[in-house]
């Protein structure tokens, strides 16, 4: 996330890949984790920057209950589900809109009061009021 932000592209691709080789020449439980969840979530990460949403909520979606295993804060981990929400906001195809509806009302129930989540209905509707 870092890399692009900074728009270091190719540092970026050259993260995924050494995370790629990484897979392939290790086992255990972190080898494991990058598989299952790793790769997932850097390739989104790649993929969204690139404008192609679509293909980040692809990737994204099948992993996001399994966030957890990486380990880190549920606020660190709060951050792949704002991605999650904002690149089906962003996306091109109607069931990545009704994603991002469904994520944002179960943001709602756990945090009744973030202001964060209201602006993101609100925005979520007036792109895609359907």
């Amino acid at each position: 996330m870092s890399c692009l932000g900074a728009k270091q592209d190719q540092a970026a691709k050259k993260l995924v890949n050494s995370l790629k080789d990484f897979i392939s020449e290790h086992e255990g439980t972190q080898s494991t984790i990058a598989k299952k969840v790793g790769v997932a979530m850097c390739e989104a990460f790649l993929a969204y920057d690139e404008g192609d949403f679509a293909r980040a909520v692809d990737l994204l979606a099948p992993v996001r209950y399994q966030v957890v295993t990486i380990g880190g804060s549920n606020a660190q981990r709060d951050v792949f589900n704002l991605f999650l929400i904002h690149a089906a906001i962003k996306s091109s195809e109607k069931r990545h809109h009704q994603l991002a509806r469904n994520l944002l009302l179960e943001r709602k129930a756990l945090k009744e009061t973030a202001p964060m989540t209201d602006r993101l209905i609100a925005k979520a509707m007036a792109m895609h009021g359907d």
